[in-house]
C-alpha cells in the first residue's frame, strides 16, 4: 500500500515503513505543509515522523528520509519495540526546536520496557532542566550482583535522549542538547552507542554528554566538547564499559572533566583517550568508585588539581599511559584514600612527562604490580615492584614519547621514540596481547610499558 500525502510518500512493506520527503524545502519556517490529519503544519515532517512511530506496530522499521523533523509538540515518546533508520547523521535530523535556544523539551524519550534502535540520524536541540533523582537498586548480570543506579522522579534528566528501555544508537551525532543532568543522552536502564559522537552539549550538573544511572557500553565513539557539572563528557553513577571512544575537549565547573564515576559507579576504561579536557578538579578523570583503565591514554589535560586523574576509590591502570597534564598540584595521577578498600595499582603503565609545582607524575600512594615507568616520585608514595624504572626531581627518568595524534587504530596515542627506554622493558607474556590501537604485542623481544606497542 502507497499512501501519498502532500510533500511526503509513506510505504508500508515487510514490516517497513519508508517516510519520504519528497519536498526538498521541508525545513522549519519554509511553508505550511499538510499535516498526516489534514491541517495545515509549519513542520510537517515531525508530525509525519510522531504519527508513523504512534502507528506502527512493535518490531516494525522506519526508514526515515533526508529531511529535518522538528517535535514541535513535545517530546517524542517511544513505547514500543522500533527500528529507526535516518539517510545519515549528515542527512536525517530530528530535533526539539528550530535553534537550541529556543528548545522547551528533549528529543526523545524511551519508555520502560522499549526495545529501540536509531541508526543514521542527528538529535539535537533538546532542553530539560531539573536535577531531581531518586537512588534505584537494579541487578547486572554483567557482575553477577545487585547494584545501584539512578532514575530521574520528575523525568527532566536527558535534553537529547531519555532512555528507561534497551536502545542501540549507531552512527549517529547527539548535539547541543541541554539537561539539569544528561544533557545529551540520560540512560536509567540500558544503552549501547556505536560508531557516534556526542558533542557540544551542556548541563547545569553531572553529564553534559551522558548521564548514566544504569548499563553502558560505548565503542567507536567520540565524546567531545561538553561542558557540564561533574563528569561532563560522561558521568557514570551505573556499571560502564567503555571500549576504542575519546574524551576530548569537555569542560567541568567541578571535577572530572573527561569522566566522572561516582561511589557506586563501576566502569571499564578500554583502549581509549582522554585528552584536553579540562575542570578545577580531575581535568581527565575523577573516580569515587571502581574503574579499570587498560591499554589507554590520558593526556594534555588540565586542572589546577589532579589534572590527568583524580582517584578515590579503587584504582588499577594496565598498560596504558598518563602524560602531557597539567595542574597546579598532581599533574598526572593524585590518590586519595577516602574509604579504607579506596586505592590504586598499576602495571606497564607511565606515568611520565606530566607537570605540576607538586608531584608532577603522581600524588599518593600508588602500588606497582611491576614493569611501570615512573618520571618523577616525588609528591608520591610509589610503592615498587619487579621491572619499574622510577625517576626523582634531580635525575628523571623521560619516557622520550611522541606528541599525541593518530597512530593508527580509532584513538590518538602518543607513540614511542625509537631511543624510549619503555620499549621491550616489560616482562615477556605479563602484558595484554594487542596495544591501544589493535597492533599485536610483543613486536620485540619482550612488550613495551604503556599504551603504544613501537
Amino acid at each position: 500500500m502507497i499512501t501519498l500525502l502532500k510533500g511526503f510518500f509513506v510505504v508500508f512493506a515487510l514490516g517497513i515503513i519508508l517516510i519520504i520527503a519528497c519536498d526538498e524545502e521541508n525545513t522549519p519556517g519554509g511553508e505550511a505543509l499538510t499535516s498526516i490529519e489534514g491541517t495545515q503544519q509549519a513542520d510537517c515532517p515531525g508530525c509525519i515522523l510522531r504519527a508513523r512511530i504512534a502507528s506502527a506496530q512493535p518490531g516494525e522499521t522506519i526508514i526515515i528520509s533526508p529531511g529535518i523533523y522538528t517535535m514541535t509538540g513535545g517530546e517524542l515518546v517511544i513505547d514500543k519495540d522500533l527500528n529507526l533508520v535516518g539517510a545519515g547523521p549528515e542527512a536525517t535530523v530530528i530535533q526539539a526546536a528550530v535553534s537550541w535556544d529556543l528548545a522547551v523539551h528533549r528529543v526523545i524519550k524511551i519508555t520502560e520496557g522499549s526495545v529501540v534502535s536509531i541508526s543514521g540520524v542527528t538529535i539535537r536541540y533538546g532542553s530539560e532542566t531539573s536535577t531531581e533523582v531518586r537512588m534505584i537498586p537494579f541487578h547486572s548480570e554483567a557482575v553477577g550482583m545487585p547494584s545501584s543506579g539512578i532514575e530521574a522522579m520528575r523525568a527532566e534528566f536527558g535534553g537529547g535522549i531519555y532512555n528507561q528501555g534497551t536502545l542501540t544508537i549507531s552512527d549517529s551525532i547527539v548535539t547541543e542538547n541541554y539537561a539539569g543532568g544528561g544533557g545529551g543522552i540520560f540512560n536509567g536502564a540500558k544503552i549501547t552507542i556505536e560508531n557516534g559522537s556526542v558533542s557540544g552539549n551542556r548541563s547545569r550538573g553531572f553529564g553534559a554528554g551522558i548521564f548514566n544511572g544504569g548499563i553502558f557500553q560505548v565503542s567507536n565513539t567520540v565524546i567531545e566538547n561538553n561542558v557540564g557539572g561533574s563528569g561532563a563528557g560522561l558521568s557514570n553513577w551505573g556499571e560502564a564499559y567503555v571500549m576504542s571512544a575519546t574524551f576530548d575537549g569537555n569542560r567541568s565547573k567541578i571535577s572530572g572533566g573527561g569522566v566522572y564515576n561516582h561511589s557506586i559507579g563501576v566502569m571499564t576504561l578500554d583502549s581509549s583517550t582522554v585528552s584536553h579536557n579540562e575542570s578545577a578538579i580531575a581535568g581527565g578523570i575523577n573516580n569515587w568508585g571502581r574503574l579499570r583503565v587498560i591499554n589507554s591514554t590520558i593526556s594534555n589535560n588540565t586542572a589546577d588539581y589532579a589534572a590527568g586523574i583524580d582517584n578515590r576509590g579503587v584504582l588499577t591502570l594496565t598498560n596504558s599511559t598518563v602524560t602531557g597534564n597539567a595542574a597546579l598540584e598532581g599533574g598526572g595521577m593524585v590518590v586519595r584514600t577516602m574509604v579504607s578498600n579506596a586505592g590504586a595499582s598499576i602495571s606497564d603503565t607511565i606515568l611520565a612527562g606530566n607537570t605540576a609545582s607538586q608531584g608532577p607524575d603522581c600524588l599518593g600512594v600508588i602500588a606497582s604490580l611491576g614493569h611501570n615507568l615512573i618520571g618523577i616520585d616525588s609528591g608520591c608514595e610509589f610503592i615498587a615492584g619487579e621491572g619499574d624504572s622510577v625517576g626523582t626531581a634531580v635525575r628523571p627518568v623521560d619516557a622520550k614519547l611522541g606528541s599525541l595524534q593518530t597512530n593508527g587504530g580509532p584513538t590518538a596515542t602518543n607513540a614511542l621514540l625509537p631511543d624510549s627506554p619503555a620499549i621491550d622493558a616489560s616482562a615477556a607474556g605479563s602484558c595484554l596481547s594487542l596495544d591501544q590501537r589493535g597492533v599485536p604485542r610483543p613486536r620485540g623481544d619482550s612488550c613495551d610499558i604503556g599504551s603504544y606497542e613501537r
